[in-house]
């Protein structure tokens, strides 16, 4: 049983929030060593105050009336996730985005986007001197991948982050759910 992973001489408790049936269950399939390169873990140069924010949440979230994320597909496949991603305005609010996702409660989120986006803490921020700006778009994957990890890590991934060079963000914030 995976009780830690070293990444970049940092341990990494990988079932911290997952209780502890969900530990048992789940890492008697997941191999003791990472399968994945380590993680190059860069150390922020840039003051927090001076900085350009994008958030990346792993809510499923979509701007409503874009294309939602492929809950039918997961039904028919229980194994696998959508492996896209969306793009979010950066003035969003709960009235126009849609959570899709199977395997988390969506309710709290539909009632407070701040929960797996939280925009409005970054404005609070941003308003205190703390942060130095939010992005123009902010992004959105499906956070259960299952069989689709692959095709978010080599394709989604990069394209997000092409996405943030090109509007000039320092740090990008993952609000995982």
């Amino acid at each position: 049983m995976v009780d830690t992973i070293k990444d970049s001489g940092r341990e990494v408790d990988p079932w911290r929030f997952s209780g502890s049936m969900l530990k048992r269950l789940l890492s008697a399939r997941i191999p003791n060593e990472p399968t994945h390169p380590e993680i190059p873990w860069t150390p922020v140069t840039k003051p927090l105050a001076d900085s350009r924010i994008a958030l990346l949440s792993t809510a499923g979230l979509s701007m409503k009336g874009d294309k939602p994320f492929d809950m039918e597909g997961e039904r028919q496949r229980p194994s696998w996730g959508d492996p896209s991603w969306r793009a979010l305005r950066a003035d969003a609010t709960s009235a126009d985005i849609e959570v899709n996702h199977l395997h988390i409660d969506t309710g709290p989120i539909e009632r407070d986007l701040n929960v797996a986006l939280p925009l409005d803490r970054m404005r609070e921020l941003i308003a205190a001197g703390q942060v130095g700006s939010l992005a123009d778009t902010h992004y959105s994957t499906m956070g259960y991948q299952g069989a689709g990890s692959k095709e978010l890590e080599e394709k989604s991934a990069p394209e997000i982050a092409e996405a943030m060079v090109a509007d000039h963000v320092d740090l990008a914030l993952l609000t995982p759910v």
